[in-house]
């Protein structure tokens, strides 16, 4: 894929089952799974939501973790 055929629309898009897709269109040799990349996909885009919106997360002794934030 061309850098000039590139759709951005995909940078606004909050599905990670396309990013999954787009990926595996630009990286057709990726021998990744895609419920592995779908699993990534969806992690980093919560961590970036609760970033952003969170105003405090707590971490529990066994590694789990909670934010409160408003919905």
């Amino acid at each position: 894929m061309e850098m000039s055929d590139h759709d951005l629309s995909i940078h606004t898009n909050p599905d990670a089952k396309d990013w999954v897709k787009f990926f595996r269109e630009c990286n057709p040799d990726c021998n990744v799974p895609d419920d592995l990349m779908l699993t990534w996909f969806s992690n980093a885009m919560m961590a970036m939501h609760d970033y952003l919106v969170a105003d405090k997360v707590t971490v529990l002794p066994d590694g789990s973790a909670f934010f409160v934030g408003e919905v």
